[in-house]
């Protein structure tokens, strides 16, 4: 390993922390604390950890921490969006939101790994105390998670705020989650030297600068394009820590 990587993890971590906290912590305390909540101890949410923990394997980032970090917001986001659902409705279909985003990547790696995360949902949803309607919510949700994905425009409108819910909350990953813990997972578990890492950090910069209108509810509108903007702000200080020890490294080299 690396261990300028460790260091330089510890730095962009430790200054993500120093940073003001994002509006949607702020003005969402009580839906993502709800959120929380209900991801540890809602009997749903208890048993499909266990049955979907197999498919969430990877532990570089995207695997079992990324799924419960999609879930969380993806609910708080179905709690705050203003819609005609009932309190009821919408405590329902967060619970569903948490499904959804836990499962959202269990095929990452597979070529349509959106749509076969669909399928698998449904396989693995056989048998819970949700409905056949319910079910399908999920399944939409996870096959248009992704930008190019089914959209659901003609579906209900709550199969459409839960598939935007879990396609919003995934896009503030670009935040700065992306660069204060995310990236540096993937190049520990991948063992790249920082040579490779310096290399590849601008492409995540790119993909976050292009994401500000891909949001789909009033939630991501709102919260979304200050949490990217936030992570390229954190990103261009992580360039410099990079350049900084590439240099430093290049001098004890000379």
């Amino acid at each position: 390993m690396d261990l300028r990587i460790l260091d330089l993890k510890r730095r962009a971590r430790d200054l993500a922390v120093s940073r003001a906290q994002p509006a949607f912590s702020l003005e969402c305390a009580e839906e993502l604390t709800h959120a929380r909540d209900m991801f540890f101890e809602h009997p749903l949410l208890v048993r499909l950890q266990g049955d979907a923990l197999g498919f969430l394997n990877e532990a570089c980032g995207l695997g079992v921490e990324h799924g419960k970090r999609v879930a969380m917001d993806a609910a708080a986001l179905v709690l705050a969006e203003p819609s005609g659902l009932s309190a009821e409705e919408r405590r329902r279909l967060a619970v569903l939101a948490e499904m959804a985003g836990l499962l959202h990547d269990a095929l990452r790696h597979e070529d349509n790994h959106a749509e076969k995360g669909a399928d698998l949902c449904l396989r693995i949803l056989r048998g819970y105390a949700i409905t056949p309607e319910e079910r399908l919510w999920i399944a939409g949700a996870v096959a248009g998670h992704e930008d190019g994905g089914p959209r659901m425009e003609d579906a209900s409108e709550q199969a459409r705020l839960l598939s935007g819910a879990v396609h919003d909350a995934d896009v503030f990953r670009f935040g700065p989650d992306i660069f204060a813990a995310i990236l540096w997972e993937l190049c520990e578990c991948d063992e790249w030297p920082l040579e490779r890492v310096a290399a590849a950090f601008p492409e995540g910069v790119r993909r976050a600068k292009t994401l500000g209108s891909a949001f789909r509810t009033e939630g991501g509108r709102r919260y979304g394009p200050p949490l990217l903007a936030e992570g390229v702000s954190l990103a261009e200080e992580y360039e410099r820590m990079l350049g900084q020890t590439l240099a430093a490294t290049a001098e004890t080299n000379a």
